[in-house]
């Protein structure tokens, strides 16, 4: 790669190309482009024969030369805060200097990805197998990314509290430190309960068979008991779903496409990660039909598309899904990178507009007020079953308890009808 160097301002001009054609604010290609300006400079000053030999901590260091030598990023005599300008305040150069060392090994020209972007496992332990568990996880259980993210979540943090507490090796971890950590962590919440003593069971139960600890700490954990089909799902009413549909200006950026999230996730009760993967290919457009896969059993399944969920849909994907956008999904950012939205994104963008309106409630509960409704004409607990994208039956039975309003009124009747 001795050419790196040498190439480096054809690079810069083909990264500039890059963002402009994906419809990067001209703003933020002038700011890069700056950033950049001096990347050639600084490689040179340290001596470095090609960008290969670039490594993370030069980040910092390449910061403090563009301070240092660009007369614009010096503050002025009027800077209200005199540590604005230093270097470990520039965090928009590190990223831009990250994305563009990015785009360079996605494009071939760099062999060696210098930021790497972080996987399920982040960082160090203090306890080596913590991280190794998580990789069995990976590899092993086929547990979704989503699910890996969580149970790194309370691993870190149980790692993180036996170091606290002096615990240097296996052997030395008792049930007052297990339990310290899960009162800590679930603060009297029995579902937060029940969730971590999972999340260390598996852990235990790792780390027992490979002989590096003296006893199955797993059977040590007895959860607090949990009445089956005790919490009734939280709805929205009918009367608030139109109100929150009506409360979206479609004039305004983003309301086309909020629109139709939230008339799809209304309409045909899908879950936040079912309406992120959709894809174009997914609706059938002479049939008025989609085809979803659900997230949980991973199968198929078809869903009659309405009227005005056809109409939404086709305004969204005419007016606001950018042309220049590589991406199949139909649901995108409304700003350059044109990706796909994520689940939070979406879950995000509903709630965002849940508050605007001034309803209580979050998206997945629309698909609460979804199986309400089915149940409340009659529909079969199977094909119900089937809708939901349940693998049990008992996942659904939680949803007879939806309807108070209806078991009120068999309750006042007093036995006339029967």
């Amino acid at each position: 790669m001795k050419g790196a160097v040498l190439n480096l301002a054809a690079w810069i001009t083909d990264y500039q190309a890059y963002l402009e054609s994906t419809g990067y604010a001209g703003a933020t290609i002038i700011s890069r482009m700056k950033h950049l300006s001096c990347l050639l400079a600084f490689v040179n000053a340290r001596g470095l024969k090609s960008l290969e030999e670039f490594r993370p901590e030069l980040a910092i260091d390449f910061t403090d030369y563009w301070v240092r030598h660009q007369p614009y990023a010096k503050p002025g005599k009027d800077a209200l805060k005199k540590s604005r300008f230093k270097p470990h305040h520039h965090n928009e150069i590190q990223y831009s200097l990250h994305c563009f060392f990015r785009w360079a090994h996605s494009t071939g020209r760099l062999q060696h990805n210098v930021f790497p972007l972080m996987s399920p496992v982040r960082g160090n332990y203090f306890f080596p197998e913590v991280a190794d568990y998580l990789h069995f996880c990976q590899q092993h259980k086929g547990l979704a990314r989503n699910s890996l993210i969580a149970i790194e979540i309370f691993l870190r943090r149980f790692d993180g509290f036996l170091h606290s507490r002096k615990v240097k090796h296996w052997d030395e971890m008792q049930m007052h430190h297990i339990d310290l950590f899960i009162r800590q962590q679930a603060d009297k919440n029995i579902k937060r309960i029940r969730r971590i003593q999972s999340v260390l069971r598996g852990l235990f139960r790792y780390l027992f068979s490979l002989n590096l600890v003296n006893r199955d700490w797993a059977l040590a954990l007895h959860a607090p008991r949990q009445y089956h089909l005790a919490h009734v799902p939280r709805t929205i009413p009918a009367d608030q779903v139109i109100r929150l549909l009506h409360s979206i200006d479609r004039n305004r950026p983003g309301g086309k496409r909020d629109f139709a999230m939230i008339l799809m996730a209304a309409s045909l009760g899908v879950r936040a990660n079912e309406l992120a993967n959709l894809c174009l290919e997914d609706l059938d457009w002479k049939k008025g039909a989609v085809c979803f896969k659900q997230s949980k059993n991973g199968k198929l399944l078809w869903m009659p598309l309405s009227g005005p969920l056809i109409g939404a849909l086709a305004s969204c994907l005419q007016n606001e899904r950018h042309k220049n956008s590589i991406s199949r999904n139909i649901f995108l950012r409304l700003h350059a990178p044109w990706e796909p939205l994520t689940p939070s994104g979406i879950s995000g963008a509903i709630r965002k507009r849940m508050r605007a309106a001034q309803i209580s409630g979050s998206g997945h509960q629309l698909r609460h007020s979804f199986a309400g409704e089915l149940l409340r004409i009659g529909v079969n607990f199977s094909i119900l079953q089937e809708l939901l994208g349940h693998s049990h039956i008992t996942s659904t039975q939680i949803y007879t308890k939806i309807d108070l309003n209806q078991l009120r009124e068999v309750a006042e009747s007093d036995g006339e009808n029967y």
